[in-house]
């Protein structure tokens, strides 16, 4: 057959021109990187001559030739997939890379919401009309008691019980009024804590606080700052010396929660109230949105001072917080004006500067705070007036947000319906019975970077960019204090 001929005299072509270099002259070796290249290239040129005379393509058969007989494969070569330098190591990107955290509000989950119901030390019933955009975060009914299944476990201490009714009723508003009970509460726990025999102090007293924090979870979910505080408190159950005695070692763990509450919450709030009331100036018109409290101390601060200012408290929400902080600035004598959130835009125009609180400061600089905060930094922002943020740096947490979809707490939709004197409470009464009605609360919104003009923290007045470094810093005291008690 002519193919096959031709396919076998190529075959034999290569092979005697093989063993004709074999056995002819030995010819001097190319010494140099680039003499062995233009031998190379020299080659594959005489080869790919010979197949254009006998009629085959130039680079049929790969460069095996003599071997695969000239066929030409009929499937193409895959692409080859650029390897991505990863040092010594030579592994991928995929190994070296780091993986971010997994989403823990995972509620839309059913696998996930079954591994969360067995951790949980009251069980809760889950809203019968959730909103889609937002069925991945917490939504419960509201219990007739919360108590009655923590006390029939046994584990849970008489003031995390308490502390647990009085949040999940927001009965505490605010962070840092949160932050200080609860590690109050944890400061009872401690001290009444017995461990068994032969058994370590630090890994049995973590398992008991592992449940009261679970407890307080069930009640309502933990905030950015407290996350950050019960990571500080377990680490420190953990650097527990094992040789000290169970009474050093509680001593010791209640005056480092005492020390972190008189530093990191009290003193800094005094230093941001000084910080703060420096940058008020004579004349000023500050507008301040619901009822931050380290704001409210730094107003009485200021006008105690003798600065004259004006304040216009902007409420939003149902539970009207701002009211409480209205009344007391006037009855120290402060000249106030109260506004509701849609009246924004009409009052903006005569704001000279805006007070803002935080519940969260993150990484990227974005701030998280009370819902309704975001309209007011970016109204302000379109306004030119600057927006200061008083935040502890307890609260600047390495998290990154985009938006306040992802990450959010829900509160409770019967805060929605209108008292019943009100036209609209009887309509809304039974909204749990209207088909196309679905309500919903949201606590927390997210502000970015561009619409904050300076941070207020007792490292100082900083912008939201340095907010990364202040963590950094943070982290390095950390492990030398970890190191020291080591």
């Amino acid at each position: 057959e002519p193919v096959s001929m031709a396919e076998h005299g190529g075959g034999g072509d290569s092979s005697g021109a093989e063993s004709s270099a074999a056995t002819g002259p030995q010819q001097k070796k190319p010494s140099t990187k680039a003499e062995r290249r233009a031998a190379q290239e020299a080659q594959r040129a005489a080869k790919a001559a010979a197949r254009e005379a006998k009629g085959l393509p130039a680079n049929a058969g790969g460069s095996g030739g003599g071997s695969s007989g000239g066929k030409v494969s009929a499937k193409p070569a895959p692409p080859k997939t650029p390897a991505i330098a990863t040092g010594a190591s030579g592994t991928g990107a995929s190994n070296s890379m780091p993986r971010p955290a997994p989403a823990k509000l995972q509620h839309d989950d059913a696998k996930k919401v079954q591994e969360m119901e067995k951790k949980q030390i009251t069980p809760r019933t889950h809203a019968h009309k959730q909103v889609e955009l937002f069925k991945h975060l917490p939504q419960y009914e509201r219990e007739a008691s919360l108590t009655a299944a923590a006390v029939a476990k046994g584990n849970i201490h008489p003031a995390v019980l308490r502390l647990g009714l009085q949040i999940a009723d927001d009965l505490l508003p605010g962070t840092n009024a949160r932050v200080v009970a609860k590690l109050r509460a944890f400061q009872e726990v401690i001290t009444d804590f017995v461990c068994p025999p032969a058994k370590v102090f630090s890994r049995e007293l973590e398992g008991m606080l592992n449940q009261q924090i679970q407890y307080l979870i069930d009640c309502r979910p933990l905030s950015l700052a407290m996350g950050n505080v019960v990571k500080w408190l377990k680490q420190r159950v953990g650097q527990s010396p094992p040789h000290a005695s169970e009474a050093d070692a509680k001593s010791q763990l209640i005056s480092l929660i005492d020390n972190f509450i008189h530093e990191r919450i009290a003193l800094a709030d005094q230093a941001i109230v000084e910080s703060l009331v420096g940058k008020i100036a004579p004349k000023d018109v500050l507008l301040v949105y619901s009822r931050p409290a380290v704001v409210e101390e730094a107003l009485l601060y200021a006008h105690a001072q003798g600065i004259p200012f004006r304040v216009i408290v902007v409420d939003g929400g149902t539970r009207l917080e701002a009211r409480d902080m209205l009344r007391r600035l006037e009855q120290a004598g402060v000249r106030c004006q109260y506004a509701q959130l849609h009246s924004l835009s009409y009052l903006i125009s005569e704001v000279t500067k805006v007070l803002l609180g935080a519940t969260a400061m993150l990484l990227n600089g974005t701030l998280v705070s009370r819902a309704g905060t975001a309209l007011v930094a970016m109204a302000a922002h379109e306004r030119g007036a600057p927006v200061l943020v008083c935040c502890e740096t307890y609260k600047f947490t390495e998290r990154v947000y985009l938006d306040s979809i992802c990450y959010n707490e829900l509160g409770d939709p019967d805060d929605l319906v209108p008292p019943p004197p009100q036209l609209a409470a009887g309509k809304l009464a039974d909204w749990r019975d209207m088909p196309h009605l679905k309500l919903l609360k949201l606590l927390y919104d997210v502000t970015p970077m561009k619409y904050l003009t300076m941070v207020v923290c007792e490292a100082g007045v900083i912008p939201p960019t340095s907010v990364p470094a202040i963590i950094r810093e943070g982290q390095a005291r950390e492990q030398l204090a970890a190191g020291a008690a080591r």
